[in-house]
């Protein structure tokens, strides 16, 4: 399966020092954004970029890379920041002294003080793997004890720009402080670093608060050139250092990284027609050979096999599809479907349900919470609810369960090779068995056994049915 990440999309630029991974680094995570901007109750790490929220973006891409030491440091609330950040990565709270250099120092007792240090901002989701290993590589080959990430950028208001001598990086100046000829200097600071442990927790403490009170992580660039010099790496694509702040930040990056994601499908074998008209969460993959027809969305967790054909306007939530299926314009949540299952319009598949192999649904058709054996047909306005369906039924037009008595929900049981007529209603707890049949508007609300034909309201067996022989 191809799969739509952060750190997918391909760029043009050659490596020149990349490493194949960042195992035995460490990773510190800067979580600590605020709401203001937002103006929202969600803290900005936590807002969803393309389905996800931008703290597990960055240490989804940091567990791309290889490194498996993610440290993040978070602001209020820390159990939902930690929740988001996904599994194997130890969360640290932000201290009360502010800035964003002592918030990586808040970090030195949980890292340690060997080794190299990657230090990012969770606000930042277009960072791409490429970058990363790039900038790991050239850290290592330099030798230096820091090396970051410069972007030339056409708009370089908010940030702090380079200053160099001779080409080389002398220091980084605040927006506030620039010379009018430092005004229009388009290198910026990109603030993604990486350095030497042992220098790193040396020289943090050093660094004095600026005029807000807060400590700058830029202000490690002057100590580093005081000590022998920075490398300073220049990304190839400006848009991977863009800081989401707002609601304005937020809706570009959401776009540009579904942009990513749907060039990467199309690369990796998958079909779209009308790409802008599809959205593809980050953590969905898609089967090669598949086709996404217009108007189709794909979210959360969702997994999609080989050779299917989905859409149009065909919307799945934290679904698994098997090979060779085809859905039509449906709802499906939390579910999975085996092979060759078949979807039509209008239908709902709600959590906890599954369709095994070849299983037909047709038009405006309801499954929630049920296990729908092969090969079984739900032609037309059927639901059916908390049930078991055994395989080559055939569910008539308009067949409920009748799942619900007004205060608990009980389940349905329909044996392999029952045919149900149209408009059959099943009052659960019922058990219908094997080979079972039900008359046109049945209401069943005792047990049906095997071989019987059930008729009327309520439903009684046929004369003929009543010494057990089948029908």
């Amino acid at each position: 399966m191809t799969t739509g990440t952060p750190g997918a999309a391909a760029l043009s630029t050659p490596l020149t020092n990349p490493v194949a991974s960042l195992a035995g680094w460490s990773a510190i995570v800067l979580a600590c954004g605020d709401r203001g901007a937002m103006r929202s109750a969600t803290p900005a790490v936590l807002q969803p970029i393309a389905g996800v929220p931008m703290v597990r973006l960055v240490c989804d891409l940091l567990r791309e890379v290889g490194c498996q030491r993610i440290f993040v440091v978070a602001g209020a609330p820390v159990e939902a920041i930690a929740a988001a950040a996904g599994a194997g990565v130890q969360v640290v709270g932000e201290p009360a002294a502010g800035g964003a250099a002592s918030a990586a120092l808040a970090a030195r007792g949980a890292v340690g003080d060997h080794g190299n240090v990657l230090i990012l901002r969770a606000d930042m989701p277009l960072l791409s793997a490429r970058t990363l290993r790039e900038l790991a590589g050239r850290h290592l080959a330099a030798s230096r004890v820091l090396t970051f990430l410069t972007a030339y950028l056409d708009d370089p208001h908010g940030f702090g720009r380079i200053l160099r001598r001779n080409g080389e990086v002398q220091g980084i100046v605040r927006e506030h402080e620039l010379t009018r000829a430092l005004r229009g200097q388009p290198e910026v600071n990109a603030g993604l670093y990486a350095a030497d442990a042992t220098w790193l927790w040396a020289a943090l403490p050093l660094l004095e608060p600026n005029g807000n009170g807060e400590t700058s992580l830029a202000d490690l660039v002057a100590r580093a050139v005081a000590r022998g010099g920075v490398e300073a790496y220049q990304v190839s694509e400006a848009v991977e250092v863009q800081q989401v702040g707002d609601r304005q930040q937020l809706a570009r990056a959401d776009r540009l990284l579904r942009d990513r994601i749907r060039e990467t499908l199309m690369r990796d074998g998958v079909t779209l027609m009308d790409p802008p008209t599809i959205y593809v969460d980050a953590g969905v993959a898609v089967g090669v050979d598949s086709t996404l027809l217009p108007g189709t969305h794909l979210s959360g967790s969702t997994r999609i096999g080989r050779g299917c054909r989905i859409g149009p306007n065909a919307v799945l939530r934290d679904m698994i599809v098997g090979d060779g299926c085809e859905i039509g314009g449906s709802t499906l949540e939390g579910s999975t479907l085996a092979e060759g299952v078949t979807v039509g319009p209008y239908c709902h598949i709600r959590p906890g349900s599954t369709l095994e192999r070849d299983v037909h649904l047709g038009n405006y058709a309801e499954v929630k919470a049920s296990r729908i054996g092969a090969r079984t047909a739900v032609g037309h306005f059927s639901y059916i609810g908390d049930a078991d369906v055994g395989v080559d039924v055939n569910v008539g037009a308009g067949s409920i369960t009748a799942n619900y008595d007004g205060e608990q929900k009980h389940r349905t049981v329909i044996g392999d090779r029952v045919q149900l007529g149209s408009d059959t209603v099943m009052v659960a707890p019922v058990t219908l068995g094997a080979d079972a049949r039900t008359a046109a508007g049945a209401v069943v609300v005792d047990n049906v056994p095997a071989g019987a034909t059930v008729m009327g309201v309520p439903a009684r067996m046929r004369a003929a049915d009543e010494g057990g022989h089948p029908a």
